[in-house]
């Protein structure tokens, strides 16, 4: 180590003569007068201090009118307004409205909660401006309260409506600056404050003007606070537009009630009576009515175009005169250059010893930013050496520690910018310091328009999406507090916008190394797909129940009806001549349809009916409907049709899409009781990928489009989304079942098809089948088989004895010789006892383990046979994806005497029945001829 004066004693030297020179520079020059310039900048000073203060004032109450509107907007507001309008509109099981002004009042309690600057928050409407519908107001105490309704009558509720009544709607209106007296109802004391009152307009839904929303401000605290002059000899004083003051440093010249006589500004400094006609008045050394002369400075505070109130800020002319100041100001150019010039020479003297090992430090510390190598002095000696090696050991454990830091970033960010969930780290004070881009992005609008940060971002709710989630509710907050929380739902909304995600929350606590709570840590799943998942689970359990149900009913429901059905038309034919006897077969006739109509409605929801699709012609099936439809709807509809001319060829069952038309076409006739149009509409459709991602169900490709259409009354969006619910109406009971939509759903989603319903109340409806195409034309028109007997034997198997016997009578009615058997087995033992018959006509669903499917198969094996099967419900035995297995024969029940007639002679012209992988039907056939 170098011997010498150690760095210290070197740097003390030079500190000593620096410093005594210049403190003798500047006693000796200190004294030089610069009065103009201390006042110059004192004003200036004076006048940017004021004018920051009166702009917090105005941006204090700006802030409070943007509270207002937001107010406006929240959920319920819209409600509260209706009914106070017109009470009548109140709904059955919907808010009342006492109910909608508490949960307005609890609003309101919030935001004052949360501004304690606001005195009072109120609702007033025009149709009664002497009383409030809905205020909250904060006491003398400090207690906050929603007034009851039978103090809600108030005179000053019609300066209220003055006020806010002339603006546009979202326009700021602010009152003069008034002296309100309050009571302490706890002490029973008065108490005087200074207001002002922000006011906005209300409208309704329909744009009329409706109210008044309107917050009182208490001054007070607000001018408390201006207590920061320029200058610690300064004063601050407020005065409203007419210079009376509101605000004086020693208090004892304040307006203490209306009916005082206050002490004005201009009485005070006659010079400013220019700032009140004026508004602006830049600062100046004045003279008060003693003769003191005072440096001013005047700042109105402007809002809304409005400047209820000003600041000023004076301080004597003696104190902003400092002639020190202006000495040493004066002197310090001289004996500071004096101290340069002898601070030089010293560093000559010692700067073979200084200046190269200190300029090594220099470059060594300008690099350490970078990752290159510090250049540090080599072979220094004394105190040199010694903070040489200290800081090249420090410089790399902090190198070290600085890279450790910096992997553990990258790795942090890389780990939550690569994450789907919401990541967010809360400070101490509740505030957001970091978010990941699934965060953004969450409360990002669906314009792509991106909000400041999260809290002027979103509002959060609890999960029914209308009560707002209390801030120390919240999952960052909760963790604060030290809680862990765990799978805490919530709903988020995303401002400005009508974006709504369900979030599941998780948060825990950051500790510091002394284990106290330094942040936390939140994590928020979107669980809108999973929310919507279990919803069309469950309404896939629904439906599946329904579906079980209705099997069970209605196999049995319909064989019961298949004997009323058929008795009474036995009974109409057999009592002609007795007209009082034939109304009552009539009667049963009637009633026994309507139940086959319900049975067959509750099997198409459920998607259990058997159809039968074949290649059609949909315009020529509307056009017919058209026709159908005329005496149907009535004259007062008119029924146009919009049919393309190129339209495809629709794989479906015709006579079930003539069904649907007609439920939607009656549908639409109920929505237009004064009259209207309806439009049927059909077109070639295709359906790309992206349409299909959308709707899981629906298959890309080519579709036939049918659309019916009205121009009634539409549909609220709470009854859209029930439409096609079983058994939901909104008619009146005895005028709908409530199965006619849910028919249609379920006839075209077991089609393999798409329906889409688009509807909006006053603008009509319109309901969209999107048909299968065929892959082939039109197939040929059936036509009706006229009714006949014939004297064949039939093979009857039927497990019901009711519906045995009726078939019985029938079928011997119509000549055909019977064989009949209650079951499976008893069917074989007379196919193997060689019985002869021409035609099994079998039940499907019956007791003893064998259907009327494996009992065909089984006769099939034995013996050629020709198979007609009958069922009020399929169970899938010869129904497949809803659809009948091809060559297949169904006699559905209930079922007419025609019908029976028309199928048994088709079936007997049919080929014979072959089972499953059978190869020797057509030798065993061939045998037989």
């Amino acid at each position: 180590m170098r011997k010498g004066l150690t760095l210290s004693t070197r740097l003390a030297i030079l500190v000593v003569s620096t410093v005594v020179l210049t403190a003798v520079g500047v006693g000796y020059l200190g004294y030089r007068n610069i009065a103009p310039i201390a006042i110059e900048r004192t004003l200036a000073a004076l006048d940017a201090n004021t004018n920051a203060q009166a702009r917090e004032l105005s941006q204090f109450v700006s802030g409070t009118n943007a509270d207002l509107l937001r107010v406006r907007h929240i959920a319920g507001v819209d409600e509260l307004i209706q009914l106070s309008l017109d009470p009548s509109k109140h709904a059955e099981g919907e808010a009342s409205l006492p109910h909608l002004r508490e949960q307005f009042g609890k609003r309101l309690s919030h935001e004052l909660t949360v501004n304690p600057d606001v005195a009072r928050y109120r609702l007033v409407g025009l149709a009664d401006p002497s009383a409030d519908i809905v205020r909250v107001e904060r006491e003398p105490s400090g207690t906050i309260r929603v007034v009851p309704e039978d103090e809600l009558p108030v005179a000053s509720a019609a300066a209220v409506v003055r006020l806010g009544i002339s603006a546009d709607e979202d326009q700021m209106l602010v009152s003069a600056v008034e002296i309100e007296e309050v009571e302490d109802r706890a002490t029973a004391t008065q108490a005087r404050r200074p207001i002002i009152r922000v006011a906005t307009p209300v409208f309704t839904d329909e744009g009329r003007r409706f109210g008044v929303l309107a917050a009182t401000i208490d001054l007070r605290r607000p001018f408390e606070r201006l207590t920061d002059p320029a200058l610690s000899a300064a004063r601050i004083y407020v005065v409203n537009e007419r210079g009376d003051y509101l605000f004086h440093p020693d208090g004892s010249q304040l307006i203490r009630s209306a009916d005082s006589t206050p002490t004005r500004m201009q009485q005070e400094f006659p010079a400013l009576g220019k700032a009140l006609d004026g508004g602006r008045w830049p600062p100046a050394v004045i003279s008060n009515r003693d003769g003191q002369r005072f440096g001013v400075a005047y700042h109105p505070m402007t809002v809304a175009g409005a400047a209820p109130l000003a600041l000023i800020e004076a301080t004597a002319e003696r104190d902003m005169i400092q002639g020190p100041m202006l000495v040493w100001a004066n002197s310090t150019l001289v004996g500071g250059s004096f101290a340069v010039l002898l601070a030089i020479l010293l560093s000559v003297t010692f700067a073979r010893s200084l200046a190269r090992p200190l300029s090594d430090m220099t470059r060594a510390v300008a690099s350490i930013g970078s990752d290159a190598p510090l250049p540090l002095p080599r072979n220094a000696g004394g105190e040199i050496g010694v903070l040489v090696e200290a800081f090249s050991a420090t410089m790399q454990d902090a190198r070290e520690k600085t890279a450790a830091l910096r992997h553990e970033k990258e790795v942090f960010e890389s780990i939550t910018n690569a994450m789907a969930e919401a990541v967010l780290l809360v400070d101490t004070d509740g505030s957001v310091s970091y978010e990941n881009p699934a965060a953004v992005a969450l409360r990002t609008s669906p314009t792509g328009i991106t909000g400041p940060n999260w809290e002027r971002s979103i509002e959060l709710f609890q999960t029914d999406s209308m009560t707002p989630l209390p801030i120390e509710k919240r999952p960052g907050r909760r963790a604060l507090t030290g809680e862990l929380v765990d799978r805490f739902e919530l709903v988020v909304h995303v401002l400005g916008s009508d974006k709504v995600v369900d979030v599941s929350g998780n948060a825990r606590p950051i500790r510091d190394a002394e284990g106290a709570i330094s942040g936390a840590v939140v994590v928020f799943s979107d669980v809108s797909e999973l929310k919507e998942t279990e919803r069309r689970l469950h309404q896939a359990q629904k439906l599946e129940a329904i579906g079980q149900l209705t099997g069970g009913v209605a196999h049995d429901f319909n064989n019961m009806l298949t004997v009323i059905s058929g008795t009474a038309e036995i009974l109409l034919d057999e009592l002609a001549d007795r007209p009082d006897l034939v109304t009552i077969a009539k009667m049963i006739d009637q009633a026994a349809e309507r139940g086959a109509d319900l049975t067959r409605q509750l099997l198409a929801f459920a998607r259990k009916q058997p159809l039968q699709p074949r290649s059609i012609d949909v315009n020529t099936v509307v056009s017919n409907i058209k026709q159908l439809l005329r005496p149907t709807i009535g004259e007062h509809i008119a029924i146009d049709t919009l049919l393309d001319p190129e339209l495809e060829p629709a794989l479906i069952d015709p006579s079930q899409l003539s069904s649907a038309l007609l439920n939607l076409a009656v549908n639409a006739r109920d929505a237009m009781p004064d009259g209207g149009r309806l439009l049927l509409e059909t077109a070639n459709v295709a359906f790309d990928a992206d349409y299909a991602a959308h709707y899981p169900e629906v298959r890309p490709g080519r579709y036939v489009m049918i659309a019916v259409s009205d121009s009634g009354s539409g549909m609220a969006p709470n009854v859209l989304e029930k439409a096609f619910e079983p058994f939901f109406t909104t008619k009146s009971v005895g005028q709908g079942t409530g199965l006619g939509l849910s028919m249609v759903y379920g006839f075209v989603k077991q089609s393999n098809g798409h329906i889409q319903i688009y509807s909006e109340e006053r603008h009509g409806t319109t309901i969209r089948l999107y048909l299968p195409r065929a892959e082939s034309g039109a197939d040929p028109t059936l036509q009706t088989a006229p009714v006949e007997g014939g004297t064949e034997t039939i093979l009857l198997v039927e497990d019901d004895e009711l519906v045995r016997n009726f078939a019985l009578a029938q079928l011997r009615g119509l000549g055909y010789r019977t064989i009949a058997a209650e079951d499976g087995a008893s069917a074989l033992a007379e196919v193997r006892r060689g019985t002869p018959f021409d035609l099994l006509l079998t039940d499907i669903v019956m007791p003893g383990g064998m259907n009327g499917r494996e009992l065909a198969d089984e006769i099939a094996r034995l013996r050629p046979v020709k198979v007609l099967y009958t069922s009020g419900y399929t169970e899938n035995a010869i129904v497949h994806h809803g659809r009948l297995d091809p060559g297949v024969l169904l006699l559905s029940k209930p079922f007419r005497r025609a019908d029976l007639a028309r199928l048994v002679r088709a079936a007997l012209n049919r080929a014979d029945h072959h089972p499953p992988g059978d190869t020797t039907g057509t030798d065993r056939k061939r045998a037989a001829t």
